[in-house]
């Protein structure tokens, strides 16, 4: 199964960002060349590239069912 994480583009050089996802960890060096994703845009990142570009709706949609999904994680762990 694939696991692609949505997060937000925080800074942008020669292609290549920094992006800050939910769990508020950072990953550099994610390629957007292949998305029009500046600064404040958020993407959907599978492994070091972005894969596509959401909207922030959209974004916040995923971040709700991620936070749920988290939730339900630590309870089963419980």
């Amino acid at each position: 199964m694939c696991i692609a994480r949505v997060g937000k583009v925080v800074s942008v050089s020669a292609g290549k960002s920094v992006v800050r996802f939910f769990d508020g960890r950072t990953s550099e060096g994610v390629d957007t060349s292949l998305v029009d994703a500046p600064i404040g845009s958020f993407v959907e990142v599978f492994g070091s590239l972005a894969i596509s570009k959401l909207g922030e709706a959209e974004a916040r949609r995923r971040r709700s069912a991620w936070r749920e999904l988290r939730k339900a994680a630590l309870e089963l762990k419980a």
